[in-house]
């Protein structure tokens, strides 16, 4: 494959790809290796980035039957663009219609259900360092951290249980029995639901691991696990774990504050990988265990990345995202 003549739709095709985006795979040295080598392409790698992540929330909202509706479609939309462009598309069109179904799937899933008055989603994701606060339509509120997502219908209706899907971190302040709407609130995550009534509470949905803080109110996870305020719970397979961690620290994202008490470099640098898009390496692996304790604001990460330095005496070199501490 030449990756190089790639663009966003193509690299979103990508079997290997996508493997690495959604889960890590074997090739993960290779795309880490690729993607220092060409950081002109790292503004496409986003963007591929971005589209593997919201199909993913896109494949469980359509049926078989719709999907046959769909499928229609794109291959009419598909035979136009061939019939309109030159040679390059067609020799481009055989590793291409993957991605253009993934591109395509959303926006004719949407007409589909418009035509058939169900209600659409609405699709937030938040890029690298940056955060969001968005009002849902039964007034409760979800501040989105960075390099995260959500989708929720557009209309939500009396008779349904009011329901997001999150990817990555955020923190919910959820309305209690808004007038009109279904009473039960729901977050889904691929392997945990929590429902709600009124409350506060703040999701981690990354690393095949999720990790609840509730702060106020009361949620049921997975239809049994009652928590309480001040609780902290772990799910990482099927053994939930309760969790002794620091509200404070867990939740400083929310004031745009970066903020690691006795953390392990490992920890720290996953948090900086996953808020900033950072390939962080370390020369001597010892190096990860090692203890660190600071706070930086999340607009100027590099100043937490100084001071790690500093501390423990390393030297750190950067190439664009690329960070090697020696």
């Amino acid at each position: 494959m030449d990756y190089n003549v790639y663009g966003a739709a193509d690299f979103a095709a990508d079997v290997s790809f996508r493997e690495w985006v959604l889960e890590g795979n074997a090739d993960q040295a290779f795309w880490e290796s690729w993607r220092a080598a060409h950081p002109e392409k790292e503004a496409l790698l986003q963007e591929a980035r971005v589209m593997v992540l919201a199909l993913r929330f896109r494949t469980n909202e359509v049926c078989p039957h719709e999907m046959e509706d769909i499928k229609q479609q794109i291959d009419q939309l598909l035979n136009e663009s061939v019939k309109k462009n030159n040679g390059l598309w067609i020799r481009r069109i055989g590793y291409a219609v993957s991605a253009v179904a993934a591109v395509l799937i959303p926006f004719i899933a949407v007409w589909y259900y418009q035509g058939n008055h169900i209600p659409e989603k609405v699709y937030v994701h938040t890029g690298f360092g940056e955060t969001k606060t968005i009002h849902l339509p039964d007034g409760s509120v979800v501040q989105l951290n960075a390099n995260s997502a959500v989708s929720y219908p557009a209309q939500w209706m009396k008779e349904e249980v009011r329901t997001v899907s999150l990817e990555g971190e955020a923190y919910f302040n959820v309305s209690k029995a808004p007038a009109g709407l279904h009473p039960k609130f729901r977050v889904l995550l691929p392997d945990v639901t929590i429902e709600v009534k009124g409350t506060a509470f703040n999701v981690y949905n990354r690393r095949h691991t999720v990790n609840v803080l509730l702060e106020e109110g009361k949620i049921v996870v997975n239809d049994s696990l009652k928590m309480l305020p001040g609780d902290m719970m772990q799910f990482r397979g099927r053994s939930p774990q309760r969790l002794h961690a620091d509200p404070v620290q867990l939740t400083a994202w929310k004031q745009h504050r970066l903020v690691f008490s006795n953390t392990s470099l490992s920890e720290v640098v996953q948090q900086l990988e996953d808020l900033y898009g950072y390939r962080i390496q370390f020369r001597d692996k010892r190096m990860e265990s090692l203890l660190f304790t600071g706070s930086a604001p999340a607009s100027d990460p590099g100043i937490l990345l100084q001071a790690v330095a500093t501390v423990h005496q390393l030297k750190m070199k950067q190439h664009n995202s690329v960070i090697i501490f020696e």
